[in-house]
């Protein structure tokens, strides 16, 4: 495994995105309301996943665009479907497929339904979904005006062609999901820490197998290192305004590092997503053991998906969500 930089670290775009994450958690601990900060720090943490290297000002606000628009859907549908965990299990499924097929959607719309759907509405707002189209355009309003580096492979703006491959990944992901959503929908596990698994998969799975244990080997370590640093802050009850000090570190840190190596993403972004999640809430340490495990977890499930259910050909190409990929994402 590659540990070495090969490229340069983006600091100016870690510093955009630590702003943005770390914000909504200030200002909701200010007055009080911890949980209302998270709220608008998830969607913001959605929208501001990595954009395409070399994307231009059009094409960065259409993926904006496209971003907020899915995850208010997502919180539309949060509140629409409120108490119904079964109802994530289509959506789930739909979301992820249609990612993997429409670029300037990726995995953010699945990421979205889940980690919403499960956090329920937020009824200190008052209005549907719009916690999630706040803090998408807080995230897209700090992003839109920072252009990327130029690299010449790169060509965000032209329409991939769909091929077999692409769509045997997009039903690969969508079956995957939607069989384990609903086992954990079965189980009452969707709600608890079960969602954890199928963020492993959705982050985990591509095109080919090659890809899919390159990318769940670097999630294997970051998801271990990443739960231990984060069961290691958990073991001294850290009080809201300390754990957004450690999120707005965390998130500049993943984001100023993806560029230079996709594992060093991995390793600090586990960190950050694992102690937003619950926020307003004191968890124990061995919390971030459980969901880092499951984590790792559904990156095994890619594995042995990507190797006996529909393999691709011998053709190896990069995960559209890897590092320097052209459309962006985790």
């Amino acid at each position: 495994m590659e540990w070495r930089p090969q490229a340069k670290a983006d600091w100016r775009a870690g510093t955009v995105a630590g702003i943005a994450l770390a914000a909504p958690l200030l200002a909701g601990t200010a007055t009080g309301h911890p949980g209302t900060g998270a709220a608008l720090t998830l969607p913001a943490l959605l929208v501001v996943m990595p954009l395409p290297a070399g994307a231009g000002l059009d094409e960065r606000a259409r993926r904006l665009g496209t971003r907020t628009a899915v995850i208010t859907l997502a919180g539309l549908y949060s509140f629409l479907t409120d108490g119904l965990l079964w109802a994530l299990v289509p959506a789930l499924t739909i979301a992820a497929a249609a990612g993997a097929l429409l670029p300037r959607v990726g995995s953010t719309a699945a990421l979205a339904v889940l980690l919403v759907g499960i956090s329920g509405p937020v009824e200190a707002f008052g209005i549907p979904a719009l916690p999630q189209l706040a803090g998408s355009l807080w995230g897209a309003a700090l992003l839109l005006p920072r252009r990327t580096r130029t690299t010449p492979t790169s060509s965000p703006g032209r329409t991939p062609v769909r091929t077999r491959e692409d769509r045997l990944h997009a039903a690969r992901l969508g079956l995957l999901l939607a069989t384990a959503s609903a086992a954990m929908a079965a189980g009452h596990r969707l709600s608890g820490e079960g969602h954890w698994l199928l963020t492993g998969i959705l982050l985990s799975l591509c095109p080919t197998s090659e890809a899919t244990q390159s990318k769940a080997r670097q999630r294997i370590v970051g998801n271990t290192l990443g739960g231990i640093a984060a069961a290691l802050v958990l073991l001294t009850h850290p009080g809201p305004w300390a754990v957004a000090g450690v999120v707005a570190g965390a998130g500049t840190l993943s984001y100023a590092l993806r560029p230079a190596n996709y594992l060093y993403w991995c390793l600090a972004f586990p960190l950050l997503l694992l102690l937003l999640t619950d926020f307003d809430r004191s968890m124990p340490w061995y919390t971030a053991a459980v969901r880092a495990g499951l984590v790792l977890a559904g990156a095994v499930v890619s594995v042995l998906a990507s190797r006996w259910l529909w393999p691709p050909g011998p053709t190896s190409r990069r995960c559209k969500t890897g590092l320097r990929s052209s459309s962006g994402g985790p």
